[in-house]
């Protein structure tokens, strides 16, 4: 059995290296989630922030209705 015949280049291990389009496309999908991440975190950082606003003036409302039920009481006792 002589090697005469030229080996040939398996065609997997061209498939499996990495082409300069494939590279460029995965650096550009990266970026993209990148991208779409930061904008999540951004949107949720603003989400917790209007969450807390409210949340502090809710505070104040039922604040407010306790104290004036208060006063109201207080005007009763002295009407009397």
């Amino acid at each position: 059995m002589t090697m005469s015949k030229k080996v040939s280049v398996s065609k997997k291990a061209s498939i499996r290296t990495t082409s300069r389009q494939q590279a460029e496309a995965s650096r550009d999908a990266a970026a993209r989630v990148a991208g779409r991440e930061e904008a999540a975190s951004a949107a949720a950082r603003e989400a917790q922030s209007t969450r807390k606003q409210f949340a502090k003036t809710g505070a104040k409302a039922i604040q407010g209705h306790i104290r004036a039920r208060g006063q109201r009481q207080q005007a009763r006792r002295d009407s009397r």
